[in-house]
């Protein structure tokens, strides 16, 4: 009897194999997009530069809470104002025109506080007015850069893209705060300044290396009017309507909690501004930690649904956060909570960007970016108010409750979203 041969087993790919294919159906794949990407991770590192320094030079300056309230709402009317007329600006026009004149402005004013701060000719006004028109110049840029997407990377890797465009902000946001902090300390804020607006020239270098976008909509409509058919497509479109309704409630009744988050690590956890610092820092790395999963997760197909998982992870995360007074499980619930808003707002502009026709590609993205520049601030200042009647864990747990009520209805409403892959 012939001895019996060994059956060969196929042996498992290595790490450097997984790690290959998975780059391969990445975003990071199409050499175009690996250098916006780049770039723009750059960028916004210098964005949160001059974030950070414009907050500091104001109090230096005016040594008044007031006047930086009035700059953080002098910074948020063009977004709320001026982001529709972008969109429908970035359906008529080359997006890579208008995303090289953005950049361009960015850049040069940026240049010009650093400029004024380091002669020592800066004036509060001046810091206002530089804040006002470079968020105009964003409320542009934003819908263009968003809408351009799908024509970098195809959309099969939409979602990737997605994630890893959250990633670059939400890494930037861990760096650019300490780094800003140890510039200007160490060499004072104009040259936090000159450093963002040097920020800006890989970009415009990415932007101009790419093909030209050209419009898909050259209609001669006055931009009011056109404004006004992007809303009513999302009217008219469930699936679209509904992704945004989706994604407003849960940021109007939820996210505020990140403003009201001192009185949680004071009065409810009784922490240090160092306690303070911590549980911030851990929603940032729970934020961090849904950026990169989106692509895992959408890979697996029916997005829509879960969307709405992800929504009630996050309400539910967020009611027991409001009602709990154990450092160690509010901190686990923060990481929660950061990972599953991130999830939602990057898993919500993916299944938007799969679903909008191109035309009006830029005046939807422009409402999806209106949303939580718009409707955070609100949502704070109505839960703010009602917390100093009934107390804010209070009124944070309730509305959390809602916000996860109207997920569940949600699911009735919309069953266009809940089907969507």
């Amino acid at each position: 009897m012939a001895p019996r041969q060994p059956v060969a087993r196929a042996s498992a790919p290595s790490w450097s194999a997984r790690l290959r294919e998975a780059f391969d159906r990445s975003a990071l794949a199409v050499p175009a997009y690996r250098r916006f990407w780049a770039s723009m991770l750059i960028s916004n590192v210098g964005s949160w530069l001059q974030l950070v320094a414009q907050g500091w030079l104001i109090l230096a300056l005016t040594d008044s809470p007031a006047y930086l309230g009035f700059y953080g709402l002098l910074r948020s009317v063009p977004t709320l104002t001026v982001t529709l007329v972008g969109g429908a600006v970035a359906d008529r026009a080359d997006r890579r025109c208008i995303l090289l004149v953005t950049q361009s402005a960015a850049a040069a004013l940026a240049l010009l506080l650093g400029l004024l701060d380091l002669t020592g000719l800066v004036r509060p006004w001046h810091i206002l007015v530089i804040a006002f028109a470079t968020a105009t110049v964003m409320a542009f840029d934003n819908p263009a850069r968003q809408a351009m997407v799908p024509g970098l990377v195809g959309n099969e890797r939409v979602a990737s893209a997605v994630g890893l465009n959250s990633a670059a902000w939400n890494a930037a946001a861990v760096v650019g705060p300490s780094l800003a902090g140890l510039l200007v300390a160490a060499a004072g804020t104009g040259w936090a300044f000159g450093l963002n607006g040097l920020s800006y020239l890989p970009v415009i270098w990415a932007v101009w290396t790419l093909e030209p976008a050209t419009p898909s909509n050259r209609s001669q409509t006055p931009i009011v009017a056109h404004v006004r058919l992007g809303l009513r497509a999302v009217r008219q479109d469930r699936r679209l309507l509904g992704l945004l309704t989706l994604l407003a409630v849960p940021t109007f009744l939820g996210r505020p909690y990140l403003q009201l988050m001192p009185v949680f690590a004071r009065d409810v956890l009784h922490t240090s501004a160092a306690g303070y610092g911590m549980l911030m820092g851990i929603n940032g790395a729970g934020a961090l930690s849904g950026a990169l999963l989106v692509g895992t997760l959408s890979e697996r197909g029916r997005r829509g649904k879960l969307l709405f998982f992800v929504n009630i992870i996050f309400a539910s995360a967020l009611v027991a956060f409001a009602l709990s007074q154990w450092v160690m499980l509010s901190a686990t619930l923060l990481f929660l909570i950061g990972a599953s808003q991130t999830l939602l707002m990057a898993l919500t502009n993916t299944l938007i960007q799969l679903t909008v026709p191109d035309e009006f590609r830029g005046r939807v993205m422009a409402l999806y970016t209106v949303i939580p520049m718009g409707f955070m601030p609100l949502g704070t200042m109505a839960l703010g108010g009602i917390g100093d009647i009934v107390g804010v864990p209070l009124t944070v747990a309730v509305a959390a409750a809602i916000a996860l009520g109207f997920t569940l209805v949600g699911r009735r409403l919309f069953p266009e979203v809940y089907h969507l892959t």
